[in-house]
């Protein structure tokens, strides 16, 4: 890869680079910072490559991950469940036990899945953190392979890269999760001023169902859930759901949910498997639900509700990163070697009057990838780690895809979420 780079010359890569990202400006490749600022995602094109050695044990702890996690919440919701500490369990922000005795479509709750890996540099790979209350990021995988194909084909002709679509694997998991063939369904928004449209438009494009906001539903009479059409209201088998708060956009739909009116993917009470405390016992879920030891351990990481367990991380708070518990896309993150004393000084204040509220993990000396510097036309290394998306049907069937979305961090950082200034680069599996 680095051959075809140095053969094609600095000027070719920099033009190559700008017609690149003007195509991502030109499909409206954004992702919406805050409400005043939009930006086209920052890309590298520069290709991450994982062999198929490599790639062969990280679907195989996906798929293990993602089975344990719906067999924990289906015992969950059943009130069977004694894996995770009940203290932890009812502090969980989107623990809704309002859901007791609630099973979902097929009993699957987490159909569409998103986990956040590191690579260690020596091919071992560690989990950060599970995504399951809405994961985002599929899209821009997609997008990025699309266009790296079209503007640097020169690169993929010296491997053989393993290809995949997700738009069947989608449209089968909807079908498994209704009692007709061919249901109709459609994809949730929180409309064109939402951080995420271009993937719900996206998804919507590839998957060839609709686009919907909040006033184009409504609950029928018979307590089904229908949509507005220009010809005519129709009922709605399926929601993929790309909000969180069902309540607020439709008045109903919860309710409908409960009755089996309607199939939502995610299931609702997902998000408990989503917190960065019940994190910790994923592990032993899948000894617990699988027989088996985890093929992806996790980074090592402490519950500061434990007394003894607050107070190492109070004496060592210098050299861990602390999470809020709920928090996601690299909001509530503090990576205290690089705050300021103050700054150390009131995040332990914070830890001592709400210990519930967040989880301390060591941090990992991850591996790095090069990214081409346009202004100087030289590579240089930044910290990356590793999207990998999976769904699981109501078939029981998990599909991994390959490759996943590699994320970059700023310079001299090592937080490489997108909503934090991040790029994402291509990332090519090979045969």
């Amino acid at each position: 890869m680095i051959d075809a780079f140095d053969g094609l010359g600095v000027k070719e890569i920099r033009k190559r680079w700008t017609a690149a990202n003007r195509q991502v400006e030109l499909d409206s490749f954004t992702f919406r910072l805050d409400p005043h600022q939009w930006r086209a995602v920052p890309i590298d094109w520069v290709p991450r490559l994982i062999t198929h050695e490599e790639w062969s044990r990280i679907a195989a702890g996906v798929e293990q991950r993602l089975r344990a996690i719906n067999r924990f919440l289906l015992e969950l919701y059943s009130g069977k469940q004694d894996v995770v500490p009940e203290n932890v369990v009812y502090s969980c922000v989107n623990f809704n036990p309002d859901l007791q005795g609630v099973r979902p479509a097929k009993d699957v709750y987490a159909h569409i899945y998103g986990v956040d890996l590191v690579n260690l540099g020596n091919g071992d790979y560690v989990v950060l953190e599970d995504n399951l209350r809405i994961p985002s990021g599929i899209s821009y995988q997609l997008k990025c392979r699309d266009l790296t194909d079209q503007v640097l084909p020169e690169l993929k002709r010296s491997y053989s890269v393993m290809d995949y679509e997700i738009g069947n694997t989608y449209l089968r998991l909807f079908e498994s999760l209704c009692n007709t063939h061919h249901p109709s369904c459609v994809i949730l928004t929180d409309g064109s001023f939402g951080p995420a449209f271009f993937e719900h438009r996206y998804l919507s494009e590839i998957l060839g169902i609709p686009l919907v906001e909040g006033s184009d539903l409504f609950i029928h009479k018979d307590g089904t859930v229908r949509a507005r059409t220009v010809d005519g209201d129709i009922k709605v088998d399926l929601i993929y759901r790309r909000v969180e708060d069902l309540e607020l956009f439709v008045s109903g739909l919860t309710e409908a949910y409960r009755q089996g009116k309607v199939a939502l993917v995610n299931a609702m009470g997902t998000g408990v498997a989503d917190d960065k405390l019940v994190y910790l016992w994923v592990p032993e879920m899948i000894r617990r639900y699988l027989g088996k030891e985890p093929i992806l351990p996790n980074a090592k990481a402490y519950n500061l509700m434990d007394s003894k367990t607050r107070q190492f991380a109070l004496q060592n708070i210098g050299n861990l990163v602390f999470k809020a518990r709920e928090g996601y896309g690299g909001l509530g993150v503090y990576i205290m070697e690089d705050l300021d004393p103050a700054r150390r000084k009131e995040m332990s204040q914070r830890i001592i009057d709400k210990p519930f509220a967040f989880i301390a993990q060591e941090p990992l000396d991850f591996s790095k990838h090069v990214v081409f510097n346009k202004q100087s036309g030289g590579l240089e290394e930044r910290y990356i780690d590793l999207r990998v998306y999976a769904v699981q049907d109501g078939e029981g069937k998990v599909t991994v895809f390959p490759g996943g979305l590699t994320r970059v961090a700023r310079a001299n950082t090592r937080i490489t979420n997108n909503s934090s200034g991040g790029l994402c680069k291509p990332t090519w599996v090979l045969r």
